[in-house]
């Protein structure tokens, strides 16, 4: 009988993968009940059904476990708002948007919300996913003369750095919703927009985010 090699090595291929999804899916299941920082691999390991070993054939740390939800909720997020959200639609208003989208994340699920911030002060490597789509619409912007040229790098920074102490900001209950519309219009304006205009913009964004998220939600 002739083994099919190329067929068996499929199968295991699609075994592993399944394998690392089921310790992906019980690792939020895990955080959504206990919260990240309470987490460990035996948790994580008794929900998916496998063993220590299994866990390390996959993932070397907790951590770069918590690593493989981030990419996978990140992209989830960014793929319900590359749908809603048109490349034709102004890049400040898509901008608007996905910052406004990110931040209602963080009002329906605080132990998700965590997790995110504690693995972006981590060593860890930052979501590729976001820094595309942030490098994408601000190019947009500075090519529609809204945004004003700056290096990517610092509008990163910016960005992702003001967004961080907001999202902390809420969490901890020490902001209102408008105030989320105010910072993201500071951002807006830094990056070129007159203030004003930015303000409107920020507004409309909040608006459109909650439509997205009673339609569809965080995951």
């Amino acid at each position: 009988m002739r083994v099919n090699l190329e067929a068996r090595a499929a199968a295991a291929e699609q075994r592993k993968a399944q394998t690392r999804e089921r310790l992906i899916e019980a690792a939020i299941a895990v955080i959504g009940e206990k919260g990240p920082d309470a987490c460990s691999i035996e948790d994580f390991v008794a929900a998916a059904g496998v063993s220590r070993g299994t866990f390390y054939n996959y993932f070397p740390t907790a951590e770069s476990l918590l690593q493989a939800v981030r990419v996978k909720i990140v992209a989830a997020l960014t793929a319900v708002l590359d749908k809603r959200l048109p490349r034709t639609m102004p890049a400040c208003e898509r901008l608007a948007t996905r910052l406004h989208s990110y931040l209602a994340a963080v009002t329906h699920d605080a132990a998700w919300s965590w997790m995110m911030l504690r693995l972006d002060g981590s060593r860890l490597e930052r979501a590729p996913a976001l820094e595309a789509n942030l490098d994408e619409m601000y190019r947009a912007g500075v090519a529609q003369g809204r945004f004003r040229d700056m290096d990517p790098a610092a509008v990163r920074t910016l960005v992702f750095g003001v967004s961080r102490m907001l999202q902390r900001d809420m969490l901890m209950g020490l902001s209102s919703p408008d105030h989320g519309v105010q910072v993201v219009a500071l951002l807006l304006s830094a990056c070129g927009l007159p203030f004003h205009e930015a303000l409107e913009v920020s507004r409309r964004g909040a608006v459109l985010a909650a439509e997205i998220q009673a339609a569809v939600g965080t995951r």
